[in-house]
């Protein structure tokens, strides 16, 4: 991938990898719950609400009972390493929202962001936390994370890209404000249980922290 080291006004993008992010166990017992609760997914929609074939594609668990308990509290416990990883300060706390999401044969997500739109703008940090069946079902499905460039002091999604592969028992922290992706999957049993499964959600910094910045 070719980077232009003389662009000045280009943004490397930035994220933080961490393996193992649960127990062997907590990580099986979230996948048979997924698995299980597969009636309760709904086709996804992006955060303007809309349900757009054209941009996304997949099923998505809304509620996310098995993720709260299990996910949340590791993720504050990790936040001061990966802010400092990614150059952020600390920052008060809203809520840490959280889905399921399963991308079976065919399922995508086209380039966005996370927090473009007034009702998400207090997204700061997304996390993906990658689980599947063993061995892996399905190829495909790779998150890339696109560059930044300024331009008119605004933050605009570059050319250049890291791809970052999927990973049982991984997750991937990153700023909400980063354009990014999901590569369409290839799931030749079309099974749901064979499916890319992710907790995957948002950190928000409270609005009182946004007024104080102004």
């Amino acid at each position: 991938m070719f980077r232009n080291k003389y662009n000045q006004n280009l943004l490397p993008s930035k994220c933080v990898k961490i393996e193992n992010f649960l127990t062997q166990t907590e990580n099986q017992k979230i996948l048979e719950s997924a698995i299980k609760l597969e009636p309760y997914f709904e086709k996804s929609t992006t955060s303007s609400g809309l349900t757009d074939t054209n941009i996304r594609k997949s099923k998505v668990l809304y509620l996310a009972p098995i993720s709260k308990a299990r996910i949340s509290n590791r993720i504050k416990l990790v936040l001061p390493q990966v802010l400092a990883k990614l150059a952020r300060q600390k920052f008060p706390i809203a809520k840490i929202e959280a889905q399921v999401t399963a991308h079976n044969h065919g399922n995508y997500y086209h380039a966005h962001d996370d927090n473009g739109t007034p009702n998400v703008a207090q997204r700061e940090i997304t996390y993906v936390y990658y689980f599947y069946q063993q061995p892996k079902q399905f190829s495909g499905g790779e998150l890339v994370l696109y560059d930044e460039k300024i331009n008119n002091n605004l933050y605009q999604q570059a050319n250049s890209f890291k791809k970052i592969a999927v990973k049982n028992n991984t997750i991937v922290f990153f700023l909400s404000r980063y354009w990014h992706e999901v590569l369409p999957i290839n799931c030749p049993s079309k099974n749901f249980a064979d499916s890319r499964f992710t907790i995957n959600g948002w950190v928000w910094k409270s609005k009182e922290e946004g007024r104080r910045k102004k």
